[in-house]
């Protein structure tokens, strides 16, 4: 099955002459987030822009709760793994300059790095198709995240896992070792220091003045308080060394520095249009098959529209980017607390970006609804559960958090904030089948009988 969000050439060619329908509510969007926080809990700004124009900028909640200081839309936040952004653009913009290939081997960096070193390529790198396992779990988190590093190789030998878990290209599968070790791509090649690179070769040409990669310590001013949520309590987010998230995440900003760079991208300030094409294109397969992430930013179909977009979580932050190309609508949200229990960016910016596309979703029937819910027995050994609230329906796989469900189609449902679909088949005999899907990959399940 191809993809309804596969990025064309003739879409990015019609970047600067589209015309947007879209429409901003104000007091609609103060609504979605004022219902989703805490006026005393951690703060949330918002930003909308399209082209020149910035349409919405707002901040609510607080940058520091002890002390009751209010969010400000100027608050620099830690974006996490937007960062990564950053790190694929570089590595394009080498490529550019001829000193990289999308075909350099790992091994030719990293000599023996890993038994696969040879057919591990920048490309896999840059669309996680690597096959690299991630050392960033819940142990890592808890434990190493607190470690001092002094240079990013230090960071790749010692959390450095040489287990393969599929082949090059087979596959995505997210994993932040792969930005890790393009931050050290950046700085064996160019000469410079990660920070040096990012500074001289986009935040200076951008004039994002607000922007930092700090070092161990170093104090930001206007940086809003980072917190998460432990044992039913709001507590201060735990420390994390920021020096061994070089590549992968650790990039401060502020929402105003943050649509510089996507002005840049755009005005070709960066990067050339061709290059930024690939980069915003799904990333294709060894089967042939379209992933959901290109380099660096993931893309797909959201109300009709092209959609480029990433998000971050880290210990006491979170942000998400949403970009309309067709229409140069940039929505960005981001928060001091990476909880998404307490406040979800994700789910956030995508119900932004409905009330502004004036979302028609199709309307279905309560009857039809129920049709829908049970237990599903997938054929990949999973089991996944769909019930309804109202019209509202979720889904469940084996016993997760659920996820909410709208639909794009009397039959087809998409999760907004998540490149995930659900698809409901009639089958004879009054059975149900549903096709779960995310980026090629494909599961298919039967609705168990009561």
């Amino acid at each position: 099955m191809r993809f309804i969000y596969k990025i064309t050439s003739s879409i990015i060619a019609l970047l600067f002459i589209s015309t947007c329908y879209c429409q901003v509510n104000s007091v609609q969007i103060d609504s979605i987030i004022n219902s989703a926080i805490q006026i005393d809990g951690p703060g949330v700004i918002v930003y909308l822009k399209k082209g020149d124009s910035v349409f919405y900028e707002n901040a609510f909640g607080k940058s520091n709760i002890e002390l009751n200081v209010n969010m400000t839309t100027k608050n620099v936040v830690n974006i996490a793994s937007v960062s990564k952004e950053f790190t694929a653009i570089s590595i394009l913009q080498l490529i550019e300059k001829g000193k990289l290939s999308f075909e350099d081997k790992l091994n030719s960096f990293i000599p023996n790095y890993s038994k696969n070193g040879d057919n591990i390529k920048i490309k896999h790198l840059l669309s996680h198709t690597s096959g690299l396992k991630s050392h960033t779990d819940t142990i890592w988190a808890n434990t190493d995240a607190r470690k001092y590093f002094n240079s990013t190789l230090e960071v790749i030998n010692y959390f450095k896992k040489d287990t393969i878990k599929f082949q090059p290209g087979e596959r995505h599968d997210y994993s932040n070792i792969n930005f890790n070790i393009l931050a050290y791509i950046i700085e064996k090649v160019s000469g410079l220091t990660y920070t040096e690179y990012i500074e001289k070769n986009i935040l200076e040409p951008l004039e994002m003045t607000n922007t930092t990669i700090p070092n161990e310590g170093e104090l930001i001013m206007n940086q809003a308080t980072g917190y998460e949520f432990k044992d039913g309590k709001m507590v201060h987010a735990r420390y994390h060394s920021v020096n061994q998230t070089r590549g992968s995440s650790s990039i401060h900003t502020t929402v105003e520095d943050l649509s510089k760079w996507y002005d840049g991208l755009m005005q070709s300030k960066v990067i050339s249009r061709e290059t930024l094409q690939k980069a915003w294109s799904p990333y294709q397969l060894n089967n042939g098959d379209l992933s959901q992430y290109g380099y660096g930013f993931y893309n797909d179909q959201k109300f009709n529209k092209t959609a480029i977009f990433h998000n971050g979580f880290i210990f006491g932050y979170s942000t998400s980017d949403l970009y309309f190309p067709e229409d140069e609508l940039l929505i960005l949200v981001v928060s001091n607390i990476s909880d998404i229990t307490v406040i979800n960016t994700n789910a956030l910016i995508f119900n932004i970006a409905a009330s502004v596309y004036n979302d028609n979703s199709p309307k279905i029937s309560v009857d039809l609804l129920d049709t829908y819910v049970g237990f599903y027995k997938m054929n990949d050994g999973f089991r996944a559960k769909i019930y309804r609230e109202g019209l509202q329906l979720f889904i469940s796989v084996d016993g997760q958090p659920a996820n909410k469900l709208f639909p794009e189609s009397q039959s087809l449902f998409v999760v907004k904030d998540f490149p995930a679909k659900a698809e409901f088949i009639p089958a004879s005999g009054n059975q149900m089948n549903i096709i779960l899907s995310m980026g090629p990959d494909r599961f298919q399940g039967v609705k168990e009988k009561k």
